[in-house]
């Protein structure tokens, strides 16, 4: 297939569980003088109902938005290593890849679902590079994010084989006016200067309406340099955008909220660093690499979304009307693999890029209606989305060192997949409780879905205008059940079965391409087990929430490469286990530590083809970490009736893991995967609350630690090198906010 796969090879004290470090700073930090002295109580709508964190039958953890903020935690790379066993694999800003519990394989259909309040964001074929386009969205003025472990097919339909990361913004607010201004700037090692201004304004008009608006600007500099070129800090970034959300309750049974969600990323480059394959070892020096001209990637995330909910007494009703759409416009140098055949083909030398042009355009319908509170509880729900993708690629030699496309020489080689995914389903949850200490969950889904592909190709090294399409459907029925005991008021015992999938596809290929080539790939599926137990105790000054799982994977979306043209298709099957962790405690007023750890064991239980992809029996699952774990403290002392001093640190460990299975690494041994070193990072923050007033300093990563995310550009890197996504160096900060 010819398509956009083609780009991945060249290249009052009654608070709110706290379920993890961030979580147990956020509580502190918003609680009044003396109100810290206990483990709080989060309330989330894991299962599509509010509901106490700890009476949730399943493995969440919960960030809440009090604690992104005071300890900065903006993007994916500032919150992610923070939750037990989930990994972060990313080589640019707006452009990653999400992995919990060790499932993924390298496919590039997401195996984490993303969701916006009620909307699913985000593509879940195969065909739009869903996987390495998680939506890197800014926790400004969100209210927690809800991290989801395990399948979560049943309410959450397709493409949540992981599990689920959750964005629940703050709505609008009818009983008070309320704002806040924030001003910072940073400095980051090896880099320079950046700043950022963030605000967001909340205000009732009556007793029945109410707009709440946010919006934010931010720099980020660079930190790697290309000294063949002589330039510096090429991986710059930019975020800006904002949200606007309205809410209508005309009455106490009916409320209506619109929201409206814009971001723009534009990166400059990427933030790798070239390095030898066998050694890890830099090639040019410390963050460095050498390319022939910087690679811009500009991401737009739009969403759109229309939620009414009616109390009929019995039941409620919800109606979710949501758009999305994700647009993506980057440039990669394709000099390295391109560029020596082009110069000998022309007499000249050239370079050569690669741009590419990702729409994804995605409507969605769904209709649930939930019983109150009872003995016997119960939801049912339809749900109807309509996925449009588009992908234009564009090969274009480029004069040297001009930079610009050679005359006639541009459009060598053109690429146009358009996609279509559509679904229907409907699902049930019923909860019976058949004492006050013990319940059993049980609940169903049904989706159909159909898909469409056409691509056409163009251009001298295409040959001929060709166009080709296909088409697909799929049924499947995913479930979970989820029996839970209460041992005391404070302690509960769970365990949960449960299904999730990612449905197949049509690969659009040529009819006279190799019989190797699959026209199709099939769906894939887990089922996991998860046994469980969340507790508080000593006065609720120590909660805390353990789990052990099973995943047995079967059929793996795979990313594959027939005679050089990436394709879909399917492996065998593979399995993940291991425990998972989170204690906090609050030894003292105003101080709280927490701790978290998780140990995946993810491998593959079948071999791959070993010339298309290369992974063995036994292998682990690319980019899992056996250990992750993080430690936080946090102190808060009121110093007076208006003013408190706080100070933190969190301590982050990822461990060793390994890349994507490729045939041409390590060609002649056992195993095709680069095995990435164990990384730990340092981050501080102190500051002072004086009335409405907080100025904060703040220092992340402060080791500088050299964490490697991601190994990329294999076969298309200068030297035979390979691209290593680099964490952010050492960085220091200073942030005033004012509140009113």
């Amino acid at each position: 297939m010819k398509n956009a796969l083609r780009l991945q090879l060249m290249a009052g004290a009654a608070v709110v569980a706290l379920a993890t470090p961030a979580a147990s700073f956020a509580a502190v930090a918003a609680a009044p003088a003396g109100a810290a002295n206990y483990v709080a109580e989060v309330v989330v709508t894991a299962n599509k109902r509010e509901e106490i964190l700890r009476n949730v039958a399943q493995s969440v953890t919960v960030l809440s938005g009090q604690a992104l903020d005071i300890e900065q935690a903006v993007h994916f790379d500032d919150y992610v290593t923070k939750v037990p066993g989930f990994n972060l694999v990313s080589a640019q800003a707006g452009s990653s890849t999400l992995v919990l519990d060790g499932i993924n394989a390298g496919g590039v259909s997401a195996t984490v679902s993303t969701y916006v309040d009620e909307t699913p964001f985000g593509s879940v074929t195969g065909l739009a590079n869903g996987s390495v386009l998680a939506p890197d969205l800014e926790t400004f003025d969100v209210a927690r994010i809800e991290v989801l472990r395990g399948p979560q097919g049943t309410l959450y339909g397709a493409s949540s084989l992981g599990g689920l990361l959750k964005f629940v913004t703050n709505a609008p607010d009818t009983t008070h006016y309320s704002g806040k201004l924030e001003i910072g700037g940073e400095d980051t090692s090896h880099g320079s200067t950046s700043g950022s201004i963030r605000g967001v304004v909340n205000v009732p008009i009556g007793d029945t309406f109410a707009i709440r608006a946010s919006g934010f600007y931010a720099e980020q500099s660079g930190f790697i340099d290309d000294p063949l070129r002589g330039a510096r800090r090429v991986n710059d970034n930019k975020f800006n955008g904002g949200r606007l959300g309205l809410l209508w309750r005309p009455t106490s049974k009916l409320s209506v909220r619109a929201t409206a969600v814009a971001q723009d990323i534009l990166s400059r480059g990427t933030s790798t660093e070239d390095i030898n394959p066998t050694t890890l070892q830099p090639l040019y020096g410390n963050l460095t690499q050498s390319r022939t001209f910087s690679q811009p990637n500009d991401i737009t995330y739009r969403v759109y979304n229309l939620t009414a909910n009616y109390d009929m007494g019995f039941a409620s009703l919800l109606s979710s009307t949501s758009y999305g759409m994700l647009r993506q416009k980057e440039n990669q140098d394709a000099t390295a693999k391109y560029g020596a055949l082009l110069s000998g083909a022309f007499g000249q030398p050239l370079g050569a890029q690669v741009f590419q042009n990702l729409d994804q355009n995605k409507f969605t319908q769904e209709i649930r209606l939930t019983s109150a509170p009872q003995k016997f509880e119960w939801l049912v729900g339809g749900f109807f989305t309509r996925e449009q993708n588009k992908i234009l690629q564009n090969l274009s030699a480029l004069s040297l060192p001009s930079l610009q496309v050679a005359p006639g020489l541009g459009g060598l080689a053109l690429i146009n997949l358009r996609s279509a995914y559509n679904e229907y389903a409907g699902f049930a949850n019923v909860d019976y409780h058949f004492t006050d200490r013990f319940d059993v969950s049980v609940g169903g889904r049904y989706a159909h879905n159909r898909q469409s592909a056409s691509q056409a190709t163009s251009g001298p090294l295409e040959g001929p205008p060709t166009t080709v399409g296909g088409t697909s459907s799929d049924s499947v029925f995913t479930f979970a059940v989820s029996p839970k005991y209460k041992i005391t008021d404070d302690t509960t015992v769970y365990a949960r079965i449960a299904k999730g999938y990612r449905p197949g596809g049509p690969n659009a290929i040529a009819p006279l391409s190799p019989a190797a080539v699959p026209r199709t790939f099939l769906s894939d599926s887990l089922i996991e087990y998860r046994a469980g137990l969340k507790s508080q105790g000593f006065d609720h000054r120590v909660s805390v929430d353990l789990s052990a799982f099973y995943i047995d994977w079967s059929r793996i979306q795979l990313l594959a490469v027939v005679e050089g043209v990436g394709v879909n298709t399917n492996g065998p099957s593979a399995r993940s286990d291991g425990v998972e962790g989170t204690v906090n405690v609050v030894p003292a007023p105003g101080f709280t530590l927490s701790a978290n750890a998780a140990y995946t064991d993810a491998v593959l239980t079948g071999d791959t083809d070993p010339i298309l992809v290369g992974g063995k029996k036994g292998n682990r699952l690319p980019y899992s970490a056996h250990f992750t774990g993080a430690l936080n403290a946090d102190y808060t002392h009121h110093m007076a009736d208006n003013v408190s001093l706080f100070v933190g640190g969190s301590l982050r460990f990822v461990g060793s893991r390994y890349s994507d299975f490729n045939p041409s690494l390590n060609p002649t041994g056992a195993d095709h995967q680069l095995l990435l070193p164990s990384y730990t990072s340092l981050d501080l923050r102190a500051g002072v609350n004086y009335r409405n007033f907080r100025l904060e300093a703040y220092a992340k990563n402060l080791n500088d630690a050299r964490g490697i995310y991601v190994i990329t550009g294999i076969g298309g890197t200068p030297q035979g090198a390979v691209q290593a996504g680099i964490e952010r160096p050492r960085t220091f900060g200073l942030v005033l906010s004012a509140s009113f």
